[in-house]
């Protein structure tokens, strides 16, 4: 399980901010992502590292209007995006249809309160 949740953190935070050209869903259905929640939530280690290999891709070719909505200077934008999502995801806020929706460029309101919403001080 630990390997699984790291890949598939890694597709989330690898893809998802490219947007609808290069989405793919981080799991087949709600059992599986709620196994990601569940790692995520359970293991402080794995979380950090989600966020770091989430920093290291970047969030996709328009940083500056992802910082704008996170109200981010560009320069933090994907630290604030990477931070915001995996602990969203960790803690509950995030559900699959919220991630997925993203993946198609569509901000539902649960995404839009944990992207807009500082957490961890980022």
């Amino acid at each position: 399980m630990h390997m699984k949740s790291i890949v598939a953190a890694t597709l989330l935070f690898g893809l998802l901010p490219v947007g609808p050209a290069g989405a793919q869903q981080i799991a087949a259905d709600e059992q599986e992502f709620q196994e990601l929640v569940a790692a995520l939530k359970a293991n402080d280690a794995e979380r950090l590292s989600a966020i770091s290999t989430c920093i290291g891709q970047g969030i996709g070719g328009n940083p500056t209007g992802a910082a704008k909505f996170m109200g981010v200077p560009v320069e933090k934008a994907a630290e604030a995006w990477c931070t915001r999502m995996t602990n969203g995801i960790a803690d509950g806020k995030l559900t699959l249809a919220d991630v997925n929706g993203l993946n198609e460029g569509t901000v539902t309101p649960g995404a839009q309160a944990v992207l807009t919403t500082m957490s961890e001080g980022k």
